[in-house]
């Protein structure tokens, strides 16, 4: 159970995912080695001994970064078990990288909302009800 993002990117930056046209194709983001290191630069000591997924743990929690075998990659998944204190370097990566973080459970962007926060939070609060807190 987590919280899950998925990170693209398009040929411009929309504010909803109802701007995004039809024809619109997700862009190459990188190679896999370049996205792992823009991810390690924001998340640092993730551990990336398979090339595919990377974990980083830390005191707020932790998040499972799933890169999948395409290479170069148009996008990868953020599976997140910790608290909000994560989210800010989410989406400072993804301003700085030119990405777009698409929250599945608000169907928002997360660097275009005032609380980008908020999709975690609910998710956190589903999460204590089903199986208490951890």
């Amino acid at each position: 159970m987590s919280w899950d993002v998925s990170v693209q990117r398009f040929s411009r930056e929309y504010e909803t995912i109802d701007e995004i046209p039809e024809t619109e194709r997700c862009l190459l983001l990188g190679s896999r080695a370049e996205i792992r290191a823009a991810i390690s630069r924001y998340f640092p000591g993730t551990s990336w001994a398979d090339p595919a997924w990377g974990v980083f743990n830390s005191q707020d929690g932790s998040i499972e970064f799933n890169m999948g075998e395409s290479d170069p990659s148009e996008g990868f998944m953020m599976h997140i078990r910790a608290s909000s204190a994560v989210v800010p370097a989410v989406v400072a990566m993804c301003i700085a990288e030119r990405w777009q973080a698409l929250d599945f459970s608000t169907c928002e962007f997360l660097e275009r909302v005032k609380n980008p926060s908020f999709g975690l939070e609910q998710w956190t609060q589903f999460r204590s009800q089903v199986i208490g807190d951890a």
